[in-house]
């Protein structure tokens, strides 16, 4: 995990492929679809690094953000995001997916930190759990309170029916990208995501703190705080 550098581009020196860059057409990178974007990642184009952090950061800092819930950790997780995608990215088979590879390897990235966190439980290395204080806290208290009970529910499901949830109601992406982004068929990732939902939404259909705010945006569930801001 690298620590200390917040919101830069990664340095990418020592993981981008060294391949041939010839192949790639000397263009500026920030017109080019991702399909071309992906190929000249892989090639190791010096240029596709800043224009790969400027598309794609803020959809990672997004759903880092509101799988992990708040804290001030999420700049460390989208710099070792975006460092595990340069280590593969000639792997990437289709480079129209860019944007589902790299949004595979933000899951990845969270659910690794949500099983650590629940390591840390187990052996009562942690805190007292209690969510951060965040930014615009003091001026929406019930927003703040909503926000805590949402990810102490979280808290007790599994990794991938929180992550489903987040994915489609929160971050609103659509079936077949979850579906890419997961290595899922379309049908499984339906399949699990009904049940995640209907499981996660029962649940705060109970909750004084979050019945008031599924009652104006039942779909998506956006609790202030969750955005970034």
């Amino acid at each position: 995990m690298i620590r200390g550098r917040r919101s830069t581009v990664p340095s990418l020196t020592a993981v981008a492929p060294s391949t041939h860059r010839g192949s790639v057409q000397a263009l500026p990178l920030s017109a080019t679809d991702d399909e071309t974007l992906a190929r000249a990642a892989a090639q190791g184009h010096p240029g596709a690094a800043p224009i790969v952090w400027q598309r794609f950061a803020p959809i990672v800092r997004r759903i880092l953000k509101r799988t992990l819930g708040p804290g001030d950790e999420v700049d460390d997780h989208v710099q070792d995001t975006f460092l595990r995608f340069f280590r593969v990215a000639k792997d990437l088979r289709d480079p129209s997916m860019l944007s589902s590879f790299i949004v595979g390897i933000a899951v990845r990235v969270a659910r690794g930190e949500l099983r650590r966190r629940r390591l840390r439980r187990w052996l009562t290395l942690s805190s007292s759990g209690e969510l951060p204080e965040v930014g615009g806290a003091q001026q929406d208290p019930q927003g703040r309170a909503a926000l805590g009970r949402l990810y102490l529910l979280l808290d007790q499901v599994d990794d991938r029916s929180r992550t489903l949830f987040v994915l489609r109601f929160i971050e609103g992406l659509e079936l077949t990208e979850i579906a890419a982004a997961l290595g899922c068929s379309l049908a499984t990732t339906k399949r699990h995501l009904a049940r995640a939902s209907h499981r996660i939404l029962t649940a705060a259909q109970r909750d004084p703190a979050l019945s008031a705010y599924l009652a104006k945006a039942p779909q998506a569930l956006e609790l202030p705080g969750v955005d970034d801001e």
